[in-house]
């Protein structure tokens, strides 16, 4: 019995080793297995599949049940997604697009051109609080004269257009009530299950018009201690985190796991001022806290390495804008402590609002503030306060300092104008108000890059730096962490992963 089995195998390895040998060395990997299946590990619950909404238990889930018109680079550039191809008027105020062939969502419903209308006025509608909310404002109208065109009518002609495309996700307009549960949309996989609290499981979708994904079968699992998820994907039980702080990714690359920056301006670590609390309602005595600030101390020790200082709050990419203040920002304890003997407020009392425990980086930076303003002749304090009560008193510009932190960092400069709340020019918390500033925000968000916009933006940088209610520290990069065998990995300019061409040896 045992010379048959031997027999057989004997067989096998002939008929093998000539195809090897035909194949060549390489030929080896023909044969490494490939997993079907991606585990991933996030700690934010899964509470509906809106992808207007935009939020962390969102992050991963919307760009595989979802896609957009057009699709943004790394640096910023548009490329064609459900968008076929698109143009625009000369006067920047209309883009036409024409929709691919054959698109289909989940339920097997053809995209058309009412679909894109009915998502984009969906994301216009306050009632559904879509985080995109300011940008969709921009649209005044839309028509689709047919069910293969979409006509976009603007009221300016802003290139922050091209944000709002890139994260209006297409829903199924004939599906209203279902945008939270079902998660219909025309993405790379479906929703095939969801336990609220545990897991949500997707399945390739195989009719996927941009080319069938590699994976059969996607799983979030709901981790919600980051140290849980370290330890999970430690046992193997997790192949990849995709949103971990700087210590939990250190951890797991001394580990021998694969790490990295999904986006090195996903975020920025800030300080806001309420310009009307005293001694902060001095512009001298928020100019020497900006001068007492080690920026660079804060980008590499809380940040990470990959950590970019900031000294204004426009990307990397956006030379234009920054023009001559790319290094304004300078780091001089001696002249802050002149400047505040000077304003007579040597001795005065300040109060860090912070909240180390949803966002340790803003606790940590915090004291490092502390210490700062205290090298000065402040006395500084810091005020720990659970999440909820920390948006609460920010929104309400209740506080004096407040260690903080801004999203969307890495979109184009009208949009961060547009979507961050301390840079408004209304209902702003830091009670900052300008008619000369509102007038040359109104002017950069609504037109085309010229030497009118150039100027305004000169404008907008030097008011910025001499008034300083918003003090842009250091980028907070989304960071993370995977088996070694995961490749293909994508992100868009949020840090949002994209998983349409993953793959995952064993």
């Amino acid at each position: 019995m045992r010379l048959k089995r031997f027999g057989r195998w004997a067989h096998a390895v002939v008929f093998i080793l000539p195809l090897l040998i035909t194949l060549g060395p390489g030929s080896l990997k023909l044969f490494a297995a490939e997993r079907d299946q991606l585990v991933i590990g996030q700690s934010a619950d899964i509470t509906s599949f809106d992808p207007t909404e935009l939020r962390m238990g969102t992050f991963v889930l919307t760009r595989l049940l979802y896609n957009t018109l057009i699709a943004l680079d790394a640096d910023g550039k548009p490329h064609a997604e459900l968008a076929q191809s698109w143009n625009r008027s000369d006067d920047g105020k209309t883009m036409t697009f024409k929709l691919h062939k054959g698109v289909t969502f989940h339920n097997g419903k053809p995209l058309t051109a009412q679909d894109v209308a009915f998502s984009l006025n969906y994301a216009k509608d306050p009632a559904n609080g879509a985080n995109i909310l300011p940008l969709a404002k921009m649209i005044k109208s839309i028509d689709t004269p047919d069910d293969d065109t979409v006509i976009l009518h603007f009221d300016g002609a802003s290139d922050a257009v091209f944000d709002l495309l890139d994260l209006a996700f297409i829903i199924d307009g004939s599906q209203p009530k279902n945008i939270k549960t079902d998660g219909n949309g025309t993405g790379p996989f479906k929703l095939g299950s969801y336990e609220p609290g545990q897991d949500a499981v997707f399945v390739r979708n195989d009719a996927y018009w941009g080319g069938k994904p590699t994976l059969k079968k996607i799983i979030i699992k709901i981790i919600p201690d980051q140290q849980s998820g370290v330890m999970q994907m430690s046992a193997g039980a997790v192949d990849f985190l995709p949103s971990l702080d700087r210590e939990a990714a250190g951890q797991l690359s001394a580990a021998g796991f694969a790490t990295g920056a999904a986006t090195a301006e996903g975020r920025v670590l800030d300080i806001t001022f309420n310009t009307e609390a005293p001694p902060l309602d001095k512009p001298e005595v928020r100019q020497a806290i900006g001068l007492a600030l080690d920026r660079a101390r804060i980008a590499h020790d809380i940040a990470g390495p990959s950590s970019l200082v900031k000294c204004l709050p426009w990307p990397r990419y956006s030379h234009r804008e920054a023009a001559g203040h790319e290094k304004d920002c300078a780091y001089d304890p001696a002249r802050a402590k002149e400047l505040i003997a000077q304003a007579g407020a040597a001795g005065a009392e300040i109060s860090i609002m912070s909240r180390s425990q949803s966002e340790p980086q803003i606790g940590a930076m915090a004291q490092v503030l502390q210490s700062a303003l205290q090298d000065i002749g402040l006395k500084a304090n810091i005020v720990e306060m659970s999440e909820a009560a920390y948006i609460s008193r920010f929104r309400k510009g209740d506080f004096q300092l407040a260690a903080h932190v801004y999203g969307r960092a890495g979109r184009g400069p009208s949009t961060i104008l547009l979507s961050a709340v301390i840079f408004r020019t209304r209902d702003n918390p830091a009670q900052i108000s300008s008619p000369q500033y509102a007038d040359d925000i109104a002017l950069v968000t609504s037109r085309s890059s010229g030497p009118d916009t150039d100027q305004a933006w000169q404008r907008i940088d030097s008011f910025m730096l001499k008034e300083n209610w918003v003090l842009p520290v250091a980028t907070l990069p989304v960071l993370w962490a995977s088996a070694k065998g995961l490749s293909g990995l994508r992100f868009n300019l949020d840090g949002m992963p994209i998983l349409t061409d993953v793959k995952l040896e064993k």
